[in-house]
């Protein structure tokens, strides 16, 4: 192209360049595609580019520069001098590859994919989120629950829990398996979820004592009669009151205030994390996770929570609520932390 201009091509080269974010666009649609068709499974062993290929009615030379790209511009695959791929160990569970996929990509991807909905929506991009693709992750992941609540409850000998957004109940099983005279409830707002948690506790053993609600876990008073509440000794609530940030502290707050009006004096666990997007200038690579996970709350109508412990406790004084104990913690860039609050 004899003199055009090269002047508007010059690239910034180091991380963080419009070429990463081009890349990276490129690698996520290659990556979730090879885990839900299957193929990263059949990478637990080293396979030529020909193999899969055959396996999967697959073009051979695409595939084989596809698996390359991959192996050279991340560490999930490796590649051997014989040239065969092989799946790094460490993404061979779930929950280091997987899982991170089916939730960010396959249950919320819609949201950034169809951003323009999600800019202008009431709700932004809420309605958008795959439920069904959501609870299956959190299913095949089992949800562990947290071990400093077990710890706490069984130290406690808590006879009784209700479980605000209960995911697939995994907490609650915990529970009524460490204490034969436990009894629990679960509500989640999620039909797919409340699916999975049934079954899990029917194949616990445990329907006669645990109990699944499909309801909005906002409005517990809807779906949760009198005579249970006067039943229930404690609360617990993992990744809902984040959700409730959308117009700063007031929302949540409102809720807590609600609690305390049907649960006067009972004791809340509240698992949550230390919002960083928009709440600190700079986090640092350190909390790219926590980063991603609060644009997600972004983009869903969320709102990002506090960003540290005083911000939290503000919220809990709003509501009427009081900081009895706090234990923290920071894993996979995020600070999390449980939360014992005095209804």
């Amino acid at each position: 192209m004899t003199g055009a201009s090269t002047r508007g091509l010059q690239l910034r080269e180091g991380p963080g360049g419009p070429l990463d974010v081009i890349e990276g666009y490129y690698l996520a649609h290659i990556v979730h595609h090879f885990h839900r068709r299957g193929l990263l499974e059949y990478l637990a062993r080293p396979r030529s580019p020909e193999w899969l290929a055959r396996r999967f009615g697959y073009d051979a030379p695409l595939l084989s520069a596809l698996l390359h790209y991959v192996s050279q511009r991340t560490d999930i695959l490796s590649r051997s001098e014989g040239g065969r791929y092989r799946l790094e160990p460490l993404y061979a569970d779930y929950y280091y590859l997987g899982f991170q996929l089916d939730k960010f990509l396959g249950a919320y991807g819609a949201t950034v994919e169809r951003i323009d909905a999600s800019l202008r929506r009431k709700g932004l991009g809420r309605a958008l989120v795959d439920r069904r693709r959501e609870a299956q992750a959190y299913d095949r992941i089992q949800s562990p629950p947290n071990q400093v609540v077990l710890e706490v409850a069984r130290d406690r000998t808590i006879p009784s829990m209700l479980d605000l957004g209960c995911g697939p109940a995994t907490l609650l099983t915990a529970l009524a398996t460490s204490d034969r005279a436990f009894r629990g409830w679960g509500i989640d707002a999620s039909a797919a979820m409340c699916r999975v948690a049934r079954a899990r506790v029917a194949r616990s053993g445990f329907a006669d004592r645990i109990r699944i609600i499909h309801g909005d876990a906002r409005v517990v008073a809807r779906s949760v009669s009198r005579r249970e509440r006067a039943r229930i000794e404690t609360l617990h609530c993992k990744g809902l009151l984040n959700e409730l940030f959308r117009h700063g502290p007031g929302e949540a707050a409102a809720y807590l205030g609600r609690l305390r009006a049907l649960f006067p004096g009972r004791l809340l666990f509240v698992v949550e994390y230390y919002g960083k997007l928009t709440r600190v200038s700079d986090p640092g690579p350190r909390y790219g996770h926590t980063l991603l996970h609060d644009l997600i709350q972004m983009l869903t109508s969320q709102g990002v929570p506090p960003a540290d412990l005083a911000g939290w406790a503000d919220v809990y004084a709003r509501g009427g609520c009081a900081l009895e104990h706090a234990y923290e913690g920071d894993s996979q860039g995020i600070e999390w932390f449980v939360h014992l609050v005095r209804l």
